[in-house]
């Protein structure tokens, strides 16, 4: 890893000093003094040595690079170098990705390490820490004696299995040269062209990293992993860790060459049957008569030099006239020779012959910057990450080093199939070379056309793919970050992406297919309907899925209105496409979402839209709603093609049973359910009219929240006679702010309801009055209830609103107007008239988002905040990025305090950030300028959260910022149309 470089001088005294210097340890016990210790007691020496120099090593990856993911993970490591602070643990523990990593010593004390150099392909790396930094802690190094790993030796795993303060595995190394697991086609770090160390030790998640230490206390050898459903450890022999160990203490980067090959070592008896002269061998090179194989050619990177000059199959038993006995011996050939040509002597088709191939620096193909395109935090899944083809991925799934590895996607790549791992050849046709070429290329499209892109997966390398995804947001920022060479950490850095300005293009016509004849009643409903695709541009709320789509209808094409439900529009912040009868694209922003029932209401330019090229769904407003036993016609859209149009009757109308609120996700409360006797795909979005054409209701998808936080989706159908209304508000551009009786409502039968007082004469009379129903409704849960007499209360049956009977819940869900509500009642078996308070429900649009700490928070809308408890103030945790300061912490959550400072919505939210920000401009100089050192403290602070959960229990934490990787941002909304979104830093 050449960009994590040693310094080039010896670090100064003053730097480490710790009073007197620590002498390298010598072994615990002596040979002479075996005979009167008792194995026991070396063994406890051996321990005592392990509590003080193995660490317990926590990292949090914040975002996806190459083969790494971001999350949080603990593992082993040990100090190899008191004086000077090294630390050595596997390079998956460190992870080539952005990363922050804590060490444990003993007493619980902890620090933050620096990552100082990992192999670009073995299982080992390096941690740096100042000495001086720890005040209790006083680690003894583990001496590297990789000579002492030998069949039958009886070991020990000194480590934290499983996250447990310390654990110790036993067991007797069996085999010394065990071959690693072949990983072809498998997207995942993985070594190769080596062996491993064997023994039945038993570790598990969180030994990696771990010494594998003699009786003598010398580490061995290097805990790296196990082979599943069995107790078999695998550990990694020492000699090149040492050898790189060396090279660091002197200020130099271990040289690394490689031909880009991945070898096998093959036994002498298959040898022998591939005809190999292994007589004549053994002559010209004495070593090869002690041992048990040679090297073969496995595989290589399609397209690398090697390509051109060796062959699979290929038996190699010299490089540079020195024999090549194992992997080991033709690494140290290849690391002498980087940049330049070796020589190999090797069998190839039963025949003796020498080829020249050219070494190339392993540094130079290992990737150590990534472009980070997004409007999102790290971790949350929200922003698109590439890096270069690394050479393990290369040789890996077996494909050129051509293009870039999609490290993460979000809704803009995943809905085109684009998923984490696919490498990208082209763009718009145009060849895709690395990382530079791809920025230079994506940041020249602008944002008003689409993007053709040619890709590969990485199980799948010889059978490229074409895709056509949508156009990158404007709001979208583009970030290269990049590994640091003297610190270890990533600065980031912006790039100016050329955004192109949308030109005006003239009215669109559409023209949607003509029904047969004896569906045309159903022309005028099959014009208006719209295929609708949401791409959620930040990870928000109650958001269930980041990519959506769905259909709706037009309801007003004068003004520009369309109705759709929450399963394909979740929320504000998205970006929206409407496309007509399968032949126009337009753009559309979020109007209101209806806080009471499932509809979202959007809105276009109509401008962009010839009038005769749509029409708007004919509504039915009669007043009456869908009944049991009614005829209805179901029309399912195809895309634009011609409709599924099936009739049916209406077979159920229900309240829809409510389950557990979450604050700020969907509710349904007091929403009628139609179900029909023959119903659609449990998936498909389709409209319901009569079989006058007139649209009655639509048939929706909601997603419930359960018990375990998992969702489940239900269908129904719902009136869309409630949408009148809001509607008309939205035509004239009024406010809408329904008011609610903020009571939850159940189907009460009217024998039930005589049990509850109601008299007969009051049934009879309902009876004719509603001569299709014999149901009424009474309050089933009533959370803002008090004694009063003027409010409902829990087993109140609702007769009348404003003198109508109530025939559907719909008449008590939502008033949009300001006018009292008057209420016939029957309670307790007598019948009084209430004038109910009405509770304001709010819908604002959510017009900023903070994305801080690694949190993802937004306003708090107080939605259903009576029911849980929730004050009504506050901001809300949407979602936490893995790996993050805040990983610890599961949305929704509500703040209420900051450091003591109450916080009652954004504005207090950016002002406590403001004040606890830590001055990171001054870090980020140094940074890039390579001037931060072990000493340096990455930019943040200490900050207590005061919070509320989901069942309104009240209780704190702890976070610490990190403004590096971290800083504070917002996404906040400075126009109201679709592209209004701006991405700005805090």
């Amino acid at each position: 890893m050449s960009h994590l470089i040693t310094p080039s001088q010896s670090p100064r005294p003053e730097r480490f000093d710790r009073g007197s210097a620590l002498s390298s340890p010598g072994p615990i016990s002596s040979a002479s003094s075996f005979s009167s210790t008792t194995r026991r007691d070396k063994w406890a020496q051996v321990f005592e040595l392990a509590l003080r120099s193995v660490v317990h090593i926590t990292t949090n990856v914040h975002v996806n690079f190459d083969t790494h993911m971001a999350g949080q993970s603990t593992a082993t490591g040990f100090v190899v170098d008191a004086d000077l602070g090294i630390i050595l643990t596997n390079r998956h523990v460190m992870t080539c990705a952005p990363a922050t990593h804590f060490a444990r010593f003993e007493n619980a004390e902890s620090i933050r390490v620096m990552p100082w150099y990992y192999d670009p392909v073995f299982d080992f790396a390096f941690f740096r820490y100042n000495p001086a930094d720890l005040k209790t802690a006083v680690p003894e190094a583990i001496r590297l004696v990789p000579e002492k790993a030998t069949e039958g030796l009886e070991i020990r795993v000194i480590s934290c299995d499983s996250g447990e303060p310390i654990s110790v595995s036993s067991g007797t190394i069996a085999d010394t040269k065990r071959r690693p697991a072949c990983a072809h086609c498998c997207f995942d770090y993985h070594e190769f062209n080596t062996f491993y160390c064997v023994a039945a030790a038993g570790t598990r998640g969180g030994s990696s990293g771990a010494p594998v230490l003699d009786i003598e206390g010398d580490a061995v050898a290097l805990n790296v992993g196990g082979i599943d459903k069995t107790q078999q450890s695998l550990f990694r022999p020492l000699h090149r860790v040492v050898k790189s160990l060396e090279k660091l203490r002197q200020g130099v980067i271990p040289a690394r060459g490689t031909l880009q090959t991945m070898f096998q070592f093959v036994s002498n008896e298959h040898l022998a049957k591939m005809g190999l002269p292994l007589a004549d061998i053994q002559l010209l090179y004495p070593q090869f008569v002690a041992t048990k194989g040679m090297i073969k050619v496995d595989c290589m990177v399609p397209g690398s030099p090697a390509n051109r000059h060796l062959c699979v199959g290929d038996i190699i038993f010299a490089a540079n006239s020195s024999p090549v006995t194992d992997f080991e011996s033709l690494l140290d050939v290849l690391d002498c020779a980087v940049g330049r040509s070796v020589s190999l002597s090797l069998f190839r088709d039963k025949m003796l012959m020498t080829v020249s191939v050219p070494v190339t620096d392993l540094y130079s193909i290992t990737p150590s910057k990534l472009l980070r395109i997004g409007a999102g935090c790290p971790g949350i899944n929200a922003s698109l990450i590439f890096c270069d083809v690394s050479y393990v991925t290369a040789i890996t799934i077996q494909a050129p080093r051509a293009g870039v590895t999609v490290c993460s996607t979000n809704t803009l790549f995943s809905s085109a199939g684009i998923s984490r791992g696919s490498i990208i050849t082209r763009i718009n046709g145009k060849p895709i070379g690395d990382l530079d070429g791809f920025i230079e290329t994506i940041t020249g499209l602008g944002s008003s056309t689409g993007i053709m892109i040619e890709y590969v997966v990485w199980n799948a390398p010889n059978s490229p793919k074409i895709a056509v995804v949508p156009p990158i947001p404007d709001f979208y920022t583009f970030e290269l970050m990049q590994q640091r060479a003297q610190s270890g950490y990533w600065s980031t850095t912006s790039i100016d992406s050329k955004s192109s300005a949308k030109s005006t293009s003239p009215q669109l016509c559409a023209i949607p297919v003509t029904l047969r004849p004896s569906h045309s009643q159903f022309q005028q409903m099959h014009t208006s309907i719209v295929h609708i695709t949401y791409h959620s541009m930040a990870s928000v709320g109650s958001v269930v899925s980041c990519f959506c789509k769905g259909y709706g209808y037009i309801a007003s094409k004068k003004h520009g209105i369309i109705v759709c439900d929450r399963s394909t529009v979740p929320s504000h912040t998205g970006s929206i496409s409407v496309t007509i009868a399968n032949t126009v694209v337009i753009d559309a922003w979020v109007e209101y979402i209806d806080p009471l029932s499932c509809y979202v209401y959007l809105r276009y330019n109509p401008s962009k839209i010839t009038e005769d090229a749509i029409e708007e769904a004919p509504v039915y407003q009669a007043g009456s709603l869908l009944q049991v036993g009614d005829d209805i016609a179901f029309i399912t859209p195809a895309n634009g093609d011609m409709p599924i149009i099936s009739q049916t009757q209406i077979e159920v109308r229900t309240l829809l049973p409510l389950h557990d609120l979450d604050p700020n996700h969907e509710q349904l409360l007091n929403i009628e359910a139609l179900l029909p006797k023959e119903r659609p795909n449990h998936i498909s979005q389709s409209f319901i009219c009569d079989m006058q054409g007139n649209l009655r209701a639509m048939w929706v998808v909601h997603a419930k929240t359960g018990a375990d936080r998992e969702h489940e989706r239900i269908v129904f159908g719902v009136d869309v006679q409630q949408t009148v209304p809001v509607i008309e508000r939205l035509k004239t551009k009024q406010p809408v702010r329904p008011r609610s009786l903020n009571v939850e409502f159940a189907k009460l039968s009217l024998v039930d309801a005589c049990v509850y007082g109601l008299s007969n004469q009051r049934a009879a009379e309902f009876s004719r009055a509603v001569p299709y129903s014999r149901s009424v409704y009474v309050v089933r849960r009533a959370p803002g209830a008090d004694s009063s007499d003027h409010g409902l209360q829990v087993n109140d049956v609702v007769l009348k609103a404003n003198g109508r009977w109530v025939d559907g819940v719909s008449h008590l869900a939502a008033f949009y107007d300001e006018s009292p509500v008057e209420l016939l009642v029957c309670r307790g078996g007598k019948e009084i008239t209430l004038t109910p308070s009405l509770f304001r429900v709010y819908s604002e649009r959510t017009k900023k988002m903070v994305h801080w700490a690694g949190m993802c928070i937004e306003p708090f809308n107080g939605m259903n905040h009576k029911q849980r408890k929730w004050p009504s103030e506050g901001v809300c945790i949407g979602n936490t990025g893995d790996g993050s300061p805040a990983s610890h912490i599961y949305g929704p959550q509500l703040i209420t305090h900051i450091n003591e400072r109450p916080i009652k919505n954004m504005g207090d939210l950016v002002v406590a950030i403001e004040n606890i920000k830590a001055e990171k401009e001054p870090f980020l100089d140094r940074l890039l300028s390579d001037q931060v050192g072990i000493s340096d403290v990455l930019p943040g602070a200490l900050v207590k959260l005061k919070m509320i959960n989901k069942t309104g229990v009240v209780h704190d934490a702890i976070i610490e910022t990190d403004d590096l990787y971290y800083p504070p941002s917002c996404l906040e909304l400075v126009d109201n149309d679709a592209s209004g979104w701006v991405w700005k830093s805090l």
